[in-house]
């Protein structure tokens, strides 16, 4: 009864809190865009002091791809690669560019060409492996993913993932296969969250509920703070049938937040759990 008092009377707190969230968020994406052109017009000066340097083109088109100007991005590719033809780099950068923004067939020529005097560079094969997700060919895909993760010098759990994703790409029942590549990320890196959320995932997918479950409970021996993976557990459970099971993971989820020091059980994620798990527990109810 606490709980539901509590969630009433903090409400206009909670709504100033959350305004002030979103005014702190605008600020520093006006700030971090001002920073673009600051930058943008600083090199522009330089290039009208050397406007032969290719490598400052690079730098701009750099610059305007962050600041998403793709066109103006292209441009300057475009002419340091026509100043220097030997910066083979713009190659890749053409291909990372219209890759970024979706143009997969003028993408991959550029990608080739720079592939074709560097065959084993790991960039390059992660962003063909992009292209051809985009193109639909997910062998390709995959194949390009293997190829870079064997050049890689330091590998991430990410290439792992997202080989197994182009697996599914290519037969999304492959869950076995999928998950047999997380178990390789994991066996080089040890725990890691994303790949075990990544698990998660594809567990559920698969609407394999209990293996989901247990995982969460691994994750869960690694985190002092729970609620999140108990609102979780509650979902599964909901999605399982299991009503009751439910309506106890919602309950020791609000139970967890009621732990939190109150600047967190004020954050505006902690609130929105919060908010549904009570909501959950009134639908399951009835």
């Amino acid at each position: 009864m606490n709980l539901f008092l509590r969630c009433t009377s903090d409400n206009i707190q909670k709504t100033i809190l959350l305004l002030f969230a979103l005014c702190l968020f605008l600020n520093t994406s006006l700030s971090a865009h001002g920073d673009l052109d600051i930058q943008i017009e600083r090199i522009s000066k330089r290039i009208e002091k050397d406007a032969g340097n290719a490598n400052l083109y690079i730098k701009r088109g750099q610059l305007y791809a962050q600041h998403n100007e793709p066109k103006k991005s292209k441009q300057d590719y475009l002419f340091a690669r026509n100043l220097d033809e030997n910066l083979l780099i713009t190659d890749l950068l053409l291909a990372q560019l219209f890759a970024d923004n979706n143009e997969a067939e003028a993408a991959l020529p550029f990608v080739n060409l720079f592939l074709k005097n560097h065959s084993n560079h790991s960039i390059a094969l992660i962003t063909r492996a992009k292209i051809y997700q985009q193109m639909r060919q997910p062998e390709l895909c995959q194949k390009d993913l293997e190829n870079a993760l064997a050049h890689l010098a330091e590998p991430n759990p990410s290439h792992f993932i997202s080989i197994s994703e182009a697996v599914l790409l290519k037969d999304d029942s492959n869950i076995t296969e999928a998950l047999s590549w997380l178990k390789k990320g994991e066996e080089r890196f040890g725990f890691d969250i994303v790949l075990k959320s990544k698990e998660v995932e594809y567990h559920l997918q698969s609407k394999k509920y209990n293996n989901a479950i247990l995982t969460i409970d691994e994750i869960m021996e690694h985190f002092q703070r729970k609620e999140k993976w108990l609102f979780q557990k509650a979902t599964i459970y909901e999605k399982s049938g299991e009503v009751d099971l439910a309506k106890t993971h919602y309950a020791a989820t609000l139970e967890a937040i009621n732990q939190l020091p109150k600047r967190i059980q004020m954050t505006s994620k902690i609130i929105e759990l919060e908010v549904n798990s009570l909501k959950q527990i009134e639908v399951l109810s009835k």
